[in-house]
């Protein structure tokens, strides 16, 4: 994995640090931002994480996850974004968006529009982009940026790291999981990982308020054999008569994925009127990532999502269509000429 040695030179020159990822962290996210924050610290550097829309309560468990902010306590001399190329997707305040002179970006997702092309290519100032497409996590990337920077590893950057990993790979079982991958994994244990707790408190933990809105979701499931598509819906009236908000609803999507014959999973949440997030996942080498930039979105070719600003039925309508349209010319396994 090739470094960006301007990249580390800006890091090594820097002293006051801000580190954010995109809105709606998940565990690769903030497990990355923590582990690079506190490697950081380690080399003298005033380092702060920053969620300006609060820490989803699954990762509080994180070490450090305590001292994340709301609200930046530092003027940054650098802002790194971690897991997110796009400003507009910063989970940060405007101001820091509108003022941010030195930004670095460290992401393995591909860039999605002529901007970031711009960006990549260096011809906006003060920018230093780093991405690895083919890094199963951004997590991944952290650990490759900390021992060029030779920051010695411990239990709560490598637990940080940990969680990066397994969120990104569902615990190892998705596509982009590498032999690499699977020896990094290794590596972190042998400082004392709990691989068990980890997973649990990743991938599975949910109160029963949450529970009870996956049932919500499993009831209304749609299931097309043909195409293999298994699609389902939430409500504001779900999220209200369970209690629950859009946090909750993290790794809904593997349930309709997990179904027998289903090549894409979708998730359609209704946040507010006219604001939908949708949740893609795919099997069978399905680009699903194709499909959420058609609206705006991006993503990974198994995992994808976006957000439309359309009425639940328009979107919902909008979204199969376009799904359909794609799997109709994308024949299942077994079919077409041998």
């Amino acid at each position: 994995m090739k470094i960006p040695m301007n990249l580390l030179r800006r890091l090594k020159s820097a002293e006051k640090i801000v580190i954010a990822s995109h809105v709606s962290p998940e565990g690769d996210a903030i497990g990355s931002a923590l582990a690079l924050a506190m490697g950081l610290k380690k080399l003298g550097k005033h380092a702060e994480v920053v969620c300006h829309n609060g820490l989803p309560k699954r990762y509080a468990f994180l070490p450090e996850a305590d001292k994340i902010r709301r609200q930046p306590s530092l003027e940054p001399d650098l802002l790194v974004l971690v897991d997110c190329a796009d400003l507009e997707r910063a989970d940060i305040p405007d101001d820091l968006k509108q003022n941010a002179k030195s930004v670095a970006v460290i992401d393995h997702h591909p860039y999605r529009n002529a901007k970031h092309e711009c960006v990549r290519k260096g011809k906006t100032n003060g920018w230093i982009v780093w991405v690895e497409p083919k890094a199963a996590a951004t997590g991944e990337m952290i650990v490759a940026l900390l021992n060029a920077l030779k920051v010695p590893m411990t239990k709560e950057i490598a637990t940080c790291l940990y969680a990066a990993l397994i969120s990104d790979t569902g615990v190892f079982h998705f596509s982009n999981t590498t032999p690499e991958t699977l020896r990094l994994a290794a590596s972190l244990l042998e400082y004392g990982v709990d691989p068990q707790e980890l997973a649990y408190r990743v991938m599975e933990v949910r109160s029963f308020a949450a529970t009870q809105l996956l049932g919500r979701m499993l009831n209304k499931a749609k299931f097309e054999p043909t195409l293999g598509l298994c699609w389902s819906v939430l409500t504001l009236k779900d999220f209200a008569r369970t209690g629950t908000t859009d946090e909750d609803t993290e790794n809904f999507v593997n349930f309709l994925r997990a179904v027998d014959g289903t090549r894409v999973a979708i998730l359609f949440r209704e946040i507010e009127p006219k604001h939908i997030k949708v949740s893609f996942r795919s099997r069978e080498g399905v680009d699903v990532s194709a499909i959420a930039r058609q609206f705006g979105g991006g993503g990974h070719p198994a995992a994808a999502g976006c957000r439309v600003h359309k009425s639940l039925r328009s979107a919902v309508e909008a979204v199969l269509g376009a799904v359909r349209k794609s799997l109709l010319s994308s024949p299942m396994e077994g079919e077409g000429s041998p």
